[in-house]
């Protein structure tokens, strides 16, 4: 049997074109494993928005409290600081306040440095009000950081399926 040069050259690419065709035909469908990876991914999507929704529920409990436990003017203070002396505060701008001791004008963030004792008060009832405003204070920083890591992790586990996921397109 005698073929010419054209003949083997045509029948080659005729072999090359059904085996294109199969590859593309032939999809690939997820391994068991990648179906467990991706389904724990999900789940523990899910866990993170109900996570997230309890912490914004804590958070809204902490501005009720807050709301309950009013707001009180630190102006005109009299407060007595280790290092300086009997001081009083002169200025309140939101958190911070400036106290004015006998030689100095010093800044300070509400509530910690009266509640952490950095500024001693004598009056019990304005220590008492100061440190149950900084627990509330530090339960919501806490609150908010979870609030923001439970959202990086989401991210994460999305861009983990988007990744499995690709493998199979």
């Amino acid at each position: 049997m005698f073929f010419d040069k054209e003949t083997i050259t045509m029948g080659l690419s005729m072999d090359n074109e059904e085996v294109e065709v199969k590859n593309t035909e032939k999809k690939k469908t997820p391994t068991k494993k990648t179906k467990e990876m991706l389904e724990e991914n999900a789940n523990k999507i899910e866990e993170l928005k109900q996570e997230q929704v309890d912490l914004a529920a804590a958070l809204s409990e902490l501005d009720k409290e807050e709301k309950d436990l009013g707001e009180k003017s630190a102006l005109k203070l009299k407060v007595t600081h280790k290092k300086y002396g009997e001081g009083q505060v002169v200025t309140q701008d939101g958190k911070y306040i400036e106290v004015k001791f006998a030689d100095v004008v010093k800044k300070f963030v509400l509530p910690g440095c009266i509640a952490d004792k950095f500024l001693e008060v004598d009056d019990e009832a304005v220590y008492n009000y100061y440190v149950k405003s900084n627990e509330i204070h530090k339960k919501r920083m806490n609150t908010e950081l979870r609030i923001k890591s439970a959202t990086f992790a989401i991210q994460r586990h999305e861009d983990a399926i988007e990744k499995l996921n690709a493998k199979y397109k």
